[in-house]
């Protein structure tokens, strides 16, 4: 009888472990990709929208940092920028519009302004050290 109870015990502890084990392997996923836990088509458009809120935000501290260096051609990055923004609209408009009508149409429109945001954002930065060389 004694057999048994331990035996069952021993099943339990490796049950708990791997269950947790499997736990934190997910919580690390997750962290990697916050969308991958995404399950409903909302949550994955939601996922999308905070990507490239995330995305906006930081290009945003890039571009008000390069403005303070840019050494009197603000008014023609200002410009740059403005054009940017109509291309990364339109842009995307373009690549959601073959998901029109459809649930997925906000996810893709969210992810193409996070991607392009992010690639103006690195184009910034080398503007940004560009800058700071000359100075």
């Amino acid at each position: 009888m004694k057999k048994f109870l331990w035996l069952g015990l021993l099943c339990a502890l490796a049950a708990c472990a791997f269950t947790h084990a499997a736990s934190a392997q997910k919580k690390a996923a997750a962290r990697s990709n916050p969308c991958d836990e995404a399950r409903t088509q909302m949550d994955m458009n939601v996922c999308a929208d905070q990507q490239y809120r995330k995305a906006d935000a930081e290009l945003n501290r890039v571009y008000q940092e390069l403005m303070r260096s840019s050494g009197g051609t603000d008014a023609k990055l200002k410009a740059a920028q403005l054009a940017w923004i109509k291309f990364r609209d339109a842009e995307c408009d373009y690549k959601a519009a073959f998901n029109e009508g459809g649930s997925m149409q906000p996810m893709t429109y969210s992810f193409c302004l996070a991607d392009v945001t992010a690639a103006r954002t690195r184009q910034l930065r080398e503007s940004l050290k560009e800058v700071r060389a000359e100075q």
